[in-house]
């Protein structure tokens, strides 16, 4: 088993229909809270191939955030959700957390079953990219 301290999060919901109406309607001034600009804000990710493709509106959050912060992180994104897409209803269940491969801070894996500290190699899965 591996631990990797490196991968950032993402936390996420899926966008269905009337979150991405929502958000094709939100005034031009609250683009800024969704178009990945800003780390302090969301930013939209694609999982999938072409015909299943899978949209998904987070946060990216850096490794190891404390457990007691969890909730603040849920509560932002609902409430950025709520501001550009009030008509959107998105329960707090909704909001799921992913690692993000691929998106590092810097070079740090702890495993128990390897002698030394070696790095991963990034495998191949349904991973969500940007």
């Amino acid at each position: 088993m591996k631990l990797d301290k490196t991968c950032s999060l993402f936390f996420a919901t899926k966008i269905d229909s009337k979150l991405r109406e929502g958000l094709a309607l939100s005034k031009p001034g609250d683009k800024k809270y969704f178009d990945g600009s800003s780390e302090d804000f969301l930013r939209i990710l694609e999982i999938g191939d072409e015909k299943d493709k899978e949209r998904w509106i987070g946060k990216v959050i850096k490794p190891g955030p404390a457990v007691t912060e969890v909730d603040d992180i849920q509560r932002n994104i609902l409430s950025i959700l709520r501001r550009v897409a009030p008509n959107a209803r998105i329960p707090q269940s909704a909001v799921k957390i992913f690692v993000l491969q691929g998106h590092h801070m810097s070079p740090a894996v702890i495993d128990d079953e390897a002698e030394g500290d070696e790095l991963e190699e990034a495998g191949s899965g349904p991973y969500i990219t940007y």
